[in-house]
């Protein structure tokens, strides 16, 4: 092999994501990122930062809320399956973005990762 330091650019990479995640993690070697990405299927691109992150909430490994406190207080719904691992991983700070795929298809076994739809809700009064 003449460049063998880029094979452990390559194992690198495979950790980052699950062939069939929806959501991409920050590397090992790299800091926590200031953000992460909602990537919506109508093509929008929202980033929220960690530091407004005040709560998440697991319901059931299919249903997580996000409760926001920035300029305004937001809670993102995100539906899907098998989501422990992604509460888990935005608990430590480690997801630079996440992407919503739509309605269950058969191409996606169903034991693998899926956000099937993500709603981000504005919310007034004192507490979430």
């Amino acid at each position: 092999m003449p460049f063998p330091s880029n094979q452990n650019a390559i194992a690198g990479l495979a950790e980052q994501r699950p062939l069939d995640a929806p959501w991409k993690r920050a590397a090992p070697t790299e800091p926590p990122p200031m953000m992460f990405q909602v990537r919506f299927r109508d093509g929008r691109v929202v980033s929220y930062a960690y530091a407004d992150l005040r709560e998440t909430r697991l319901r059931d490994a299919g249903h997580l809320q996000l409760c926001l406190l920035g300029m305004e207080k937001y809670c993102l719904t995100i539906e899907g399956r098998n989501l422990s691992e992604l509460d888990a991983l935005i608990g430590a700070g480690k997801i630079r973005s996440l992407e919503e795929l739509g309605p269950r298809t058969f191409d996606r076994p169903e034991a693998a990762p899926s956000i099937d739809k993500i709603t981000v809700e504005t919310l007034t009064g004192p507490s979430f």
